[in-house]
């Protein structure tokens, strides 16, 4: 078959021909891109997880004023029962406070320093604390602690019998006293 054979052929079924060279154009371009499909299939995949992600951002961006708004309302809560390690009044008149609540006496209480060199924004401000009264006072004012306004670690809790209180050992309501040594650190701001 020489050329002008072929160009008659050609002529003859043009779209037969169009269609033979689209096929060879197909068949070339599969072969020299089949190697590329794990490649391609990695590229899908993580394009795929980055569409997922970013359909889960907007989804979770319609609940975000609300949530901010409650984190802020809870920031202040945590401000408000944060101490001040350098209002020491105001951080004495919550142990007096609590004294008056429960009945018992405030024989000693004292502030210390907080500890030097922490990096955090919070820190535990140590107290030592000294009470007597009935087993039943000192046990709510130990409740009126952990439970109070402020955030509170109890350290070291030491319970001893009072010495010396009337007939006995006993106090005059004829329960036995109790002495309650408290270290303990109160969460706040140095």
């Amino acid at each position: 078959m020489t050329s002008a054979d072929l160009l008659v052929l050609i002529k003859k079924h043009p779209i037969g021909f169009a269609c033979g060279v689209v096929c060879l154009a197909c068949a070339a371009l599969l072969y020299f891109r089949g190697g590329k499909t794990e490649e391609y299939r990695a590229e899908y995949d993580a394009k795929s997880t980055e569409a997922t992600r970013i359909l889960a951002n907007v989804r979770n961006s319609e609940k975000l004023p609300t949530q901010v708004a409650e984190i802020q309302v809870l920031a202040k809560e945590m401000e408000s029962r944060l101490v001040r390690s350098g209002q020491l009044a105001v951080n004495l008149q919550y142990f007096y406070k609590l004294e008056a609540e429960t009945e018992v006496k405030l024989v000693d209480v004292r502030q210390g320093n907080p500890p030097k060199g922490q990096k955090s924004l919070y820190a535990g401000i140590p107290f030592t604390v000294t009470v007597q009264g009935s087993f039943k006072q000192v046990l709510a004012f130990l409740q009126k602690l952990e439970n109070g306004p402020h955030f509170c670690r109890f350290n070291a809790v030491v319970f001893a019998k009072q010495g010396g209180g009337g007939e006995g050992g006993r106090t005059v309501a004829g329960d036995a006293g109790l002495n309650l040594n408290i270290n303990l650190e109160l969460l706040g701001v140095p």
